[in-house]
């Protein structure tokens, strides 16, 4: 069973893609349809899976005019359309025209900058959220998601492809959980429940390099570097950004009275958003850690400093005294009665030693070292 799902998913392709930085574009007018984030040269595809309590149908690489006919003829079935590729503005306006989708809705969809929001119609539902992972080099990924759903289809609308809805896609398929018996509204949930736990993933990566961090600092602060710290910071607002605007998207779901969401679903809904003020608080407890982790870095390299500049101090103090006598019997008076006496070059070494045992006696005793 399995290999059969692998075997599906691996139909669903989407190209690698090719990004290169795009400023924002601004001042445009409203409810026009304007690509804003990373240029990239990926191609947009259009998968839908149809189920239903019997029998699921998978359709790859679909036109719009297919996702048009699917959604008006197949009414036995519940449509899950994933868009992948919000870049193609051409493709997103057609389809976004075809089911009568707001211009403004797809303009949030295809601003990659958009902040997380919730907005509710009559007979839809539109939610944008950020899907935040650490990519294979450790690096923070945030992909711009969208949601539009009703309750014959949902669409998914993501920047680009990822692995976080295969864990969906196999519930589906296998029939495990409560997806394929319940509406659109629970495979709504579903999909949120996904991003939020990524979320999850994210903060505890987050922990263990904030502690990894506060180990090196503490243990040798030059272990560490302020560049460590200050990219762990950057990446900590960067989730939080997210975060913090999704916790209050939730709530929102959480009191809405909106028709499309079933009384059980709440529920789930309400659960949903104990896992995100989770989150939140974790994303505050780090932050505050590692604002913390800068005085703590800066602390101890001014501690190890102060060990260095004791040690040369001390060993100044107990040299200054030796300078002082060395200098004295180093000056070329022709009169000084004690250079006539026999043993006086011992009797200066001597008082030299006893001022050095003297002095670190008295440093001992002081604990200075």
């Amino acid at each position: 069973m399995k290999n059969t799902v692998r075997k599906n998913l691996k139909h669903l392709h989407y190209p690698k893609a090719f990004k290169i930085k795009r400023k924002p574009i601004q001042n445009q007018i409203p409810g026009k349809i304007t690509y804003v984030g990373e240029e990239t040269t990926e191609e947009t595809v259009i998968n839908v899976i149809s189920y239903n309590e019997e029998k699921v149908i998978y359709h790859n690489n679909c036109s719009v005019s297919k996702v048009v006919e699917l959604v008006n003829h197949e009414s036995e079935f519940k449509h899950w359309i994933n868009f992948v590729g919000v870049h193609n503005v051409e493709k997103l306006a057609e389809l976004g025209t075809s089911l009568d989708i707001h211009p403004l809705i797809l303009e949030d969809i295809a601003n990659t900058k958009q902040r997380p929001k919730l907005d509710e119609f009559d007979d839809y539902v539109f939610i944008a959220l950020k899907m935040i992972f650490h990519n294979n080099d450790g690096l923070l990924i945030k992909n711009h998601f969208g949601i539009v759903f009703n309750n014959s289809y949902i669409i998914s609308f993501q920047q680009s492809q990822d692995s976080i809805f295969n864990s969906i896609r196999e519930r589906i398929h296998n029939k495990v959980g409560r997806i394929r018996m319940r509406g659109t509204d629970y495979l709504f949930y579903a999909l949120i429940d996904a991003v939020v736990d990524h979320y999850y993933n994210v903060t505890e990566t987050i922990e263990e390099k904030t502690e990894n961090l506060e180990d090196r600092i503490l243990t040798d602060a030059h272990n560490a570097s302020t560049t460590e710290i200050q990219l762990l910071k950057r990446e900590i607002l960067s989730l939080r950004k997210a975060v913090f605007p999704a916790k209050e998207l939730i709530r929102k779901l959480q009191i809405s009275k909106h028709e499309l969401y079933d009384k059980s679903t709440k529920a789930y809904i309400a659960d949903l958003y104990d896992h995100i003020l989770q989150v939140t608080e974790n994303v505050d407890i780090y932050r505050e850690i590692v604002w913390g982790l800068m005085d703590m870095y800066m602390s101890s390299l001014s501690n190890k400093m102060n060990e260095v500049m004791k040690v040369l101090t001390i060993m100044s103090t107990i040299f200054i005294p030796l300078t002082f006598i060395a200098g004295i019997y180093g000056m070329n008076f022709e009169y000084m009665p004690e250079l006539g006496f026999e043993s006086a070059y011992f009797y200066v070494l001597g008082l030299m030693l006893i001022l050095t045992l003297g002095l670190i006696y008295y440093f001992r005793k002081k604990k200075w070292f």
